[in-house]
């Protein structure tokens, strides 16, 4: 029997973890379509297009497990004059990450996304958002001018911000497209922090006519190009969440 790579089976359980308890509830199923979805590269182009055509543009994460599969669409996104920042190497959370773990993962992935693409994310989109302090250090040692996430303490070097929130999954949970997007459009007036967006389940909730109006009202930008010169920000995550190899 081939070993199994743990780091693709904490990936695997981090996930497992969110359908565990019991009958999933009907506005959690986006979860599980999300785990199975696969946007290809004339989603990516589409979405890349919708933005530019109203003078926006914005921060697209990507995998290093999905680099070398998925270089197309990352240099579709840069040649169309957005950002490509890292979402890890795989899709696994960072709470309780050891230094040791948690820059094999970061490396991996940068380098993944480098040798498939000759990109080298400055950014970095921490699954799940929470760093652990071994974590915290691994991302200060690696060099990234903005970590999209939380930690217990400022990082040398490293501009770090968190999403608005609740943001776009967590509305569509409860209200309807419109509702979600008009309170982030609120959100985004009052300005400060970036936003989080998940395009494949965006679409899953019929929402994707509310989504464009939001990008139309605001305009959004990269977050280094908030981190820079100020802005509203915008992260958006297209990447399938689970992968069993």
């Amino acid at each position: 029997m081939r070993p199994v790579d743990p780091s693709v089976v904490r990936e695997f359980e981090t996930w497992l973890t969110l359908f565990a308890e019991g009958p999933l509830p009907e506005r959690h199923r986006w979860k599980a379509w999300f785990c199975v979805a696969e946007y290809e590269r004339a989603d990516f182009e589409r979405v890349a297009a919708m933005l530019g055509n109203h003078d926006a543009s914005g921060s697209f994460v990507f995998l290093g497990r999905d680099a070398a599969d998925q270089a197309e669409c990352i240099e579709a996104v840069a040649d169309a004059g957005h950002e490509v920042a890292l979402h890890s190497h795989r899709h696994h959370a960072y709470a309780d990450l050891s230094y040791d773990d948690a820059h094999a993962a970061i490396t991996a992935g940068l380098a993944a996304i480098e040798d498939a693409t000759g990109v080298r994310p400055r950014g970095f989109f921490v699954p799940f958002l929470d760093l652990s302090d071994g974590a915290a250090r691994a991302v200060e040692e690696v060099g990234f001018d903005w970590v999209l996430g939380r930690a217990d303490r400022g990082l040398d070097g490293v501009t770090v911000v968190e999403p608005v929130q609740p943001f776009d999954v967590a509305r569509l949970e409860r209200e309807s497209p419109e509702a979600a997007m008009t309170g982030l459009r609120e959100a985004a007036e009052a300005g400060g922090a970036p936003f989080l967006f998940h395009p494949p389940v965006i679409e899953y909730a019929d929402g994707w006519s509310a989504f464009e109006s939001w990008v139309e009202a605001v305009r959004p930008t990269t977050v280094a190009e908030q981190v820079a010169e100020g802005g509203t920000g915008v992260v958006l995550d297209c990447v399938r969440p689970v992968r069993v190899d």
